[in-house]
């Protein structure tokens, strides 16, 4: 059974930028594994870190367990996610120990440093995963260097805008309607970010502004049964696989070259 791997800097980004896509993919019969690049230690206005760190933890789990997906943490600090060799090593022995045939991150256009250098460390570690003499580890574990690179797909920024306010447009699109329910299952499992950013923004529509973003890229499709969609950009630079692994499973939920309005 082919195997995605969705890697994020925080607990429920996922749930917020593609858990629809990993929704559909399970039930095509695909393995699912999520992981986030930090625990979310920052992310509470009363908790102390290591507390806040075991309550982000368990909700990402309980999100993950809705799809029968593993969940792993691999423990970077919250807010200063940085690009380096040792970095890049607890990466790629991920992608060794999971072996993923594709993985989604976040976009390099997102709002945040955390956000942007995920997917640069994602796509150096997937290419160096595949390298014998380069080393890495997982779980204290050596691992033995992957046979392919993974296809590598960009998820959609937070709100489908750049860190200037310039809405991204996406190559692909997927019509998420039908999972809608349990995308917000999962996200609802992260009940401390909700009263986080309540606290720290004065708002709350969490579960509302997930549903907004989802319908805003589903007019891209231009069809009024699609009410809620995720976009997505394939890396496409030199040496990275560039294999169609979407259209067999999702058939016509996914348009391709989703144009900007």
């Amino acid at each position: 059974m082919p195997t995605v791997l969705a890697v994020m800097a925080h607990p429920d980004d996922i749930e917020i930028t593609c858990a629809g896509t990993l929704a559909l993919l399970r039930k095509a019969g695909w393995s699912v594994h999520m992981a986030t690049m930090t625990a979310g230690d920052l992310g509470s206005m009363t908790l102390g870190r290591e507390e806040i760190s075991r309550v982000r933890r368990e909700e990402a789990r309980s999100a993950a367990a809705l799809l029968g997906a593993a969940y792993t943490c691999l423990e970077f600090d919250d807010l200063s996610i940085v690009y380096d060799a040792a970095s890049k090593r607890r990466v790629s022995g991920l992608l060794r120990e999971v072996r993923p045939d594709l993985v989604i991150t976040h976009s390099a256009d997102d709002y945040m440093t955390d956000h942007t250098e995920t997917p640069r460390i994602v796509r150096e570690a997937a290419f160096a995963s595949t390298i014998p003499n380069w080393t890495s580890s997982q779980n204290g574990r050596p691992q033995t260097p992957c046979e392919k690179m993974p296809v590598i797909l960009y998820a959609d920024p937070i709100e489908q805008i750049d860190r200037e306010g310039r809405r991204v447009a996406a190559r692909l699109a997927v019509d998420i309607t039908s999972v809608m329910e349990t995308k917000t299952r999962m996200l609802a499992c992260h009940a401390s970010q909700r009263s986080w950013l309540r606290a720290q923004h004065g708002e709350d529509e969490y579960l509302e502004s997930m549903k907004r973003w989802g319908a805003d890229r589903a007019r891209d499709f231009r069809k009024k049964t699609v009410r809620y969609a995720e976009g997505f950009n394939p890396h496409l630079g030199h040496g990275f696989p560039k294999d169609d692994l979407l259209t067999g499973s999702l058939g016509k939920r996914l348009v391709r070259s989703a144009r900007p309005r």
